[in-house]
């Protein structure tokens, strides 16, 4: 047999109905979800005067990438062939001491100028026995260095040029 329920007791008037409740607060939050989902839908469109504006600016910067104005990007000046054999002389140079301290510090030439501790960009490095020839390139300017000759002989007013260069 089914237990009696017990009984309900009547709600005074003016009490808010806890399930009324419930469902108001349902519809509005059901509601406000939908309003946020469908305007979502709807996405504003740009101006055209907007879009023209923005095509005109991407060409424009485009255009100073291409072209590169003096005013915009400065170029080195050009080098007189003094310096640039200047220039020359003093990287050799350097590498020159670098071959020269690896050979005291090991007993030995290094096989590369990387094994030296070197940059062989523009240089060639020949060693032959106790001997070795280094081969630089600035731009046309070519000079050879062989090791029978003093690194300062070779490398002659090359530095005071770079030096002086620098000076007013």
């Amino acid at each position: 047999m089914a237990e009696p329920k017990p009984p309900t007791s009547p709600q005074p008037p003016g009490s808010p109905d806890r399930r009324a409740l419930l469902q108001a607060f349902q519809d509005v939050v059901r509601s406000e979800t939908e309003k946020r989902d469908h305007a979502g839908e709807e996405e504003p469109t740009p101006h055209p005067r907007y879009r023209l504006t923005m095509v005109a600016v991407a060409v424009a910067l485009v255009g100073i990438l291409v072209v590169q104005p003096s005013w915009l990007v400065t170029k080195p000046p050009e080098q007189t062939p003094q310096i640039q054999d200047a220039s020359l002389r003093v990287r050799m140079f350097a590498e020159i001491m670098r071959i020269e301290r690896f050979k005291t510090d090991s007993g030995r030439l290094p096989r590369t100028l990387a094994e030296a501790g070197g940059d062989s960009i523009n240089l060639e490095y020949r060693p032959s026995g106790s001997a070795f020839t280094l081969h630089g390139h600035n731009g046309v300017l070519t000079l050879t260095y062989d090791s029978g000759t003093p690194p300062r002989e070779f490398l002659g007013t090359g530095y005071t040029l770079i030096t002086q260069r620098r000076k007013p």
